[in-house]
């Protein structure tokens, strides 16, 4: 991937985005060295103070590392790159990954059924309330995938918080970002409303009865279902 001048908006992010890609599409290998601060704002077209900022956004990132006298070495981002890479990596060169797609969904299941077990041994009945007010807001959105998209997003985000587990609600956050990033694949499972709404009830009697296997078997059924939606069975 070749580097080039970036639109004068946000520069540092602009510059600390178009580095990332240009690590992950292979260009720049873990190990290599980074050109010199003076060359590579040159190529971008920016000033050194700008592209300094955008080499601390991909050090707190983990996808390069500077140290004095070493100038900038490029690390592998397997080891260290957090969830959101993926939003990156399932769109590569324009094509759709489909093996990554599918890794995803099939951790989307596993994740769930934690969410789901933990929900109908935690939740308060507060939280169950939440949980079932977005289901039938899930159900009165049918036809609009966009706004199903967005509210089945939200009813994951009170199943992740009945759970009582602080990390899954981050992780869940980083899974967000990457669905609405790439919303016109995942908008895809949102064909058959009326069967994720049912999923979703069935989720939620399971919750409301306080049974763990209940609850994971029913979202189980329900996510393998939206995954079959994209062509893909975890």
């Amino acid at each position: 991937m070749e580097l080039g001048a970036v639109e004068r908006k946000d520069l540092a992010s602009s510059i600390a985005e178009k580095l990332r890609l240009s690590i992950i599409s292979g260009a720049f290998r873990p190990g290599d060295r980074l050109p010199s601060e003076r060359k590579l704002a040159g190529v971008l077209e920016v000033t050194r103070t700008t592209l300094r900022e955008a080499l601390k956004v991909l050090e707190t990132l983990r996808f390069i590392r500077i140290r004095q006298g070493d100038g900038v070495r490029v690390l592998d981002y397997l080891r260290g790159a957090n969830l959101e890479i993926l939003a990156d990596l399932l769109f590569r060169d324009g094509a759709l990954d489909g093996d990554l797609l599918a890794n995803l969904l099939e951790a989307r299941v596993f994740f769930g059924r934690i969410l789901a077990r933990l929900t109908a041994q935690r939740a308060s009945a507060d939280q169950i309330e939440a949980y079932a007010k977005g289901v039938e807001s899930l159900a009165l959105a049918a036809g609009d995938p966009p706004k199903m998209q967005k509210i089945d997003l939200e009813c994951f985000d009170l199943l992740a918080r009945g759970g009582g587990n602080l990390v899954f609600v981050f992780v869940l956050n980083s899974i967000r970002s990457i669905y609405l990033r790439h919303r016109q694949v995942f908008e895809r499972m949102y064909q058959d409303p009326e069967r994720l709404v049912e999923g979703h009830r069935q989720v939620l009697a399971a919750v409301r009865a306080g049974d763990p296997e209940g609850a994971e078997t029913a979202i189980d059924r329900m996510l393998q279902d939206t995954a079959r939606t994209l062509g893909t069975e975890p």
